[in-house]
């Protein structure tokens, strides 16, 4: 109800009690019975309208409270879900980063374990290498060096066989 209605409500209603309560009058100083109830009941109801309009303004008032009461529970209720939206997307962006993060680690480890297998196994290979290289040394050694008893044995045996050949022709130019 706007404020012209209700103050337009409350003139009537004072006007309907006035009436009835001048009714009232004239009908007790006429002696009037039934004028007087008349007055008394438009008197009686004019009181019942005006609690009605009061009781009504309380009412428009509660359902204007509560309505602002159910709006401010709306407004808060939505700032709360906001709020957990938006905490659910940080704690989700938190949740990523960590995850990349992981990735990452992993990966670098991972990146880090193979360069390490790579660096041992060059390291094995290259101390193979070299242990073959030696080894070979080894057996060039000793092949070189049991060419050299050969070939020293060899000359020996030559010059044995020189010297048996030399004894053997003076043996026949002495017969």
């Amino acid at each position: 109800m706007t404020d012209e209605n209700v103050a337009g409500e409350a003139r009537k209603g004072l006007l309907d009690g006035i009436k009835g309560k001048a009714k009232e009058v004239v009908g007790a100083v006429t002696g009037n019975d039934s004028l007087t109830a008349e007055g008394q009941l438009q008197a009686a109801q004019a009181r019942e309208h005006k609690e009605a309009q009061a009781t009504e303004r309380v009412a428009e008032a509660q359902a204007t409270e509560a309505a602002e009461e159910l709006a401010d529970v709306r407004t808060a209720a939505e700032s709360r879900r906001e709020a957990a939206e938006e905490n659910a997307a940080v704690t989700e962006a938190q949740a990523d980063r960590v995850r990349e993060t992981q990735v990452v680690a992993a990966e670098q480890n991972k990146r880090e374990a193979v360069a390490q297998e790579r660096a041992a196994a060059e390291v094995d290979a290259t101390a193979e290498q070299i242990e073959a290289d030696e080894d070979r040394r080894i057996e060039q050694a000793a092949a070189d060096s049991d060419e050299m008893v050969a070939a020293q044995k060899h000359q020996e045996a030559l010059r044995q066989a020189e010297a048996d050949r030399k004894k053997a022709e003076e043996l026949r130019n002495q017969a």
